[in-house]
């Protein structure tokens, strides 16, 4: 017992060692990852970011994390089996890694379908037999169509909320059906100032992108309102106070450069309303 004590021990002051070498730390959920996505995912990172990545229990993450100065947000609920990622990147793009790198799987019994599930029609290699019966007790609708089993129509076999059963398991895995995606989640990160949560980091990247071109629209108008120059908005500010200062010379008939042309055509205006008004008065 102490000899495993003293081992976790060591295994957290050795990751608490490795974290303060890295920008960025990542705390990943393993639940439900199979070991050959892992390895692939391992091996991704590695290659593209160069980043380090360890599996360990829960005792020795949160350990780990509170030597390494973490805030407790990320290391307190670890109620998963998870690891961690140093990366000197942006914790985005492992999630989006994580995102691009998703391995089709099968249903289960006891899944909850996110979605209807459905069979399109077609035909299969199946033979005749007990097979038929197995999935039309799933609700598939199949024929027997020369020699082979035929679906004949497109088959809802559970609808969102649904929980899969052994028979709607068996069956679509028969007609080797995966129709979910499983992939490596990223918990939290932290990147020595910013806390990030799994809500922010599974963002897809359009919602990203649509964020990002509202944010930088909101910000320019906002400078611009404010008169706040910034490499940004300088065009937009230098033409107002052009627009403004040429509006103010006009009011006041203040004669300069760039006044005058403006200022002659208003006074010619006048005095050929004036010449009309003293021609229609004779």
């Amino acid at each position: 017992m102490r000899k495993n004590v003293e081992k976790k021990s060591k295994q957290a002051e050795e990751l608490s060692s490795q974290i303060k070498k890295y920008k960025t730390v990542i705390l990943i959920n393993l639940r439900k990852t199979s070991t050959r996505l892992l390895q692939r995912i391992r091996k991704l990172l590695k290659e593209k970011y160069n980043a380090y990545v360890k599996i360990h229990r829960k005792a020795v993450l949160q350990h780990a994390f509170k030597q390494a100065g973490l805030p407790e947000e990320v290391w307190k609920n670890i109620d998963f089996p998870g690891g961690v990622v140093l990366i000197n990147e942006s914790p985005y793009k492992v999630a989006l890694l994580f995102m691009k790198n998703k391995m089709d799987t099968a249903a289960k019994p006891g899944d909850v379908a996110p979605f209807d599930i459905i069979v399109p029609a077609g035909e299969t290699d199946l033979p005749p037999g007990p097979t038929l019966s197995q999935l039309k007790a799933a609700g598939i609708n199949v024929k027997i169509d020369k020699g082979k089993i035929v679906v004949a129509k497109d088959s809802v076999v559970a609808k969102a909320g649904d929980v899969i059963t052994d028979e709607k398991a068996s069956a679509l895995q028969t007609l080797g059906v995966k129709p979910f995606k499983v992939g490596m989640n990223v918990s939290y990160a932290y990147d020595g100032e910013t806390v990030f949560t799994q809500e922010v980091l599974s963002l897809p990247p359009e919602d990203v992108e649509e964020g990002l071109r509202l944010a930088i629209g909101q910000a320019l108008n906002a400078s611009i309102n404010a008169a706040y120059p910034t490499r940004k908005n300088i065009e937009f500010l230098l033409k107002k106070a052009l627009k403004q200062g040429l509006n103010a010379g006009l009011n006041a008939s203040f004669y300069s450069e760039s006044t005058i042309k403006y200022l002659l055509q208003k006074a010619l205006a006048q005095g050929n309303a004036l010449k009309h008004l003293e021609g229609g008065s004779q």
